[in-house]
């Protein structure tokens, strides 16, 4: 029997406040220690850019993330 694996990683609430103080520095520390393999889906009800989102992903980082910050967020889709 093969190993499950996941072809993505899908979190509801992206533009809300435990997105903003949990998920993205989960999400930036998983990058930083070679964890997370797979597109991140951020699905939210908010209407914004993602532009703004990617903004609102990065100063999440910045403010609640682990020390190494890595200067993009590029790993948000």
């Amino acid at each position: 029997m093969s190993e499950a694996h996941a072809n993505a990683f899908v979190f509801f609430g992206a533009t809300g406040d435990l997105a903003y103080k949990k998920i993205f520095p989960a999400l930036q520390a998983m990058v930083a220690h070679g964890h997370l393999t797979v597109p991140v889906i951020g699905v939210a009800n908010a209407g914004w850019t993602l532009d703004e989102l990617r903004a609102r992903a990065y100063e999440s980082v910045v403010k609640y993330g682990a020390s190494i910050i890595r200067r993009s967020t590029n790993w948000l889709v």
